[in-house]
């Protein structure tokens, strides 16, 4: 398969369980290397990049997340480039600007939340945000969503789109799904 994505674009990738849709984006965000061929960023070879700068250019927001032990605070900044100045008050000035306070809100201690890998108190769709949240604060260039808002109510889902818009019109987004109505 070849194809390109133009900066500032919105694209979508629908199809069947195991057509790939998931493979392709590991692909984009090198969680995978190809086995023949390359994947290029910017023109360069994504694995040219080392993984700080691929932290910092993709935003990979995936359906079933991994969330590490902590506090909701810390699960979004982990692995941002950023993260030995984020104290708590820097972190809720960043939140703010980007408009995603509203999404902290629905955490019962906001951004002391604990957190646990299995933790039964956050809720999927609470991952699912935590997940967005860590993606959206980094500004990516490169913004991949493969069934980001499954477990997520319709109203926070209108509250997530109204973000995704006032991204940089530089970023590019790439949205996957199993059925076009739900792009």
């Amino acid at each position: 398969v070849s194809f390109a994505f133009d900066k500032g674009k919105t694209y979508a990738i629908v199809g069947p369980t195991g057509g790939g849709k998931s493979t392709t984006a590991s692909l984009m965000s090198r969680l995978y290397d190809p086995r023949r061929g390359t994947v290029l960023l910017n023109g360069c070879d994504i694995r040219s990049f080392t993984s700080a700068e691929l932290s910092q250019k993709i935003g990979f927001i995936l359906q079933d997340q991994y969330l590490f032990t902590g506090t909701v605070g810390e699960n979004i900044v982990y692995g941002h480039p950023g993260y030995p100045i984020y104290d708590k008050d820097r972190l809720e000035k960043e939140l703010h600007d980007l408009n995603l306070s509203v999404l902290i809100e629905k955490f019962e201690a906001g951004l002391d939340t604990p957190v646990t890998p299995n933790t039964e108190m956050i809720s999927l769709g609470q991952k699912q945000l935590i997940s967005f949240i860590r993606a959206i604060i980094r500004q990516p260039e490169l913004l991949i969503m493969d069934e980001a808002t499954a477990n997520i109510d319709t109203i926070t889902e209108g509250i997530l789109q109204n973000i995704i818009n006032k991204l940089p019109p530089t970023t590019t987004k790439v949205i996957i799904a199993h059925r076009l109505n739900t792009i």
